[in-house]
């Protein structure tokens, strides 16, 4: 899929410092039944200019990707599309929603995270903190923290972090 290109160029794949910090966002796309149909979870700020998305997949990866939106082609805002049909968006509020329906499509299945207010793409702290409220909305899911909090789970956060 060529389309895609310009996203694997440009995202960067989060390590362990990442997954210690979110465990629950990382295992929120493959535990069941939090994601009804085990979408993966994409994390997004956006505004007129830029947009900034952490992806949370299936397999354990964090994938951070940022740009401006005069930098995307026609492929990669085709490739765009795809990802806001099929995976679960997070944004802080309706006008990051506004902006990706206006330079792609919007989320079909979108939450905001309460209280995170307005986020620039590209403040890194005011990112994580974002990302530190939805790590709270996920640490609060039964089955999650049941697997987070488990007598073994320190063990296996720390494996699935460090597997290759």
């Amino acid at each position: 899929m060529e389309s895609n290109s310009f996203f694997l160029q440009r995202a960067l794949a989060r390590g362990a410092d990442w997954h210690f910090s979110y465990p629950a966002l990382c295992m929120a796309s493959s535990t069941d039944p939090v994601d009804e149909r085990r979408k993966q979870i994409v994390v997004a700020a956006a505004d007129d200019t830029t947009v900034r998305m952490a992806f949370f997949s299936s397999l354990g990866a964090i994938l951070d990707f940022q740009a401006s939106w005069d930098e995307m082609d026609g492929a990669t805002r085709g490739w765009l599309k795809f990802t806001t049909r099929w995976n679960r968006w997070w944004l802080p509020e309706a006008a990051a929603l506004a902006s990706i329906e206006r330079h792609a499509n919007a989320p079909t299945d979108v939450r905001f995270a309460t209280g995170s207010g307005r986020v620039a793409p590209s403040d890194t702290d005011a990112f994580r903190r974002y990302l530190d409220t939805i790590e709270q909305h996920y640490r609060r899911d039964e089955a999650i923290s049941r697997n987070l909090f488990a007598p073994d789970a320190a063990f296996d956060i720390q494996s699935r972090a460090l597997a290759p």
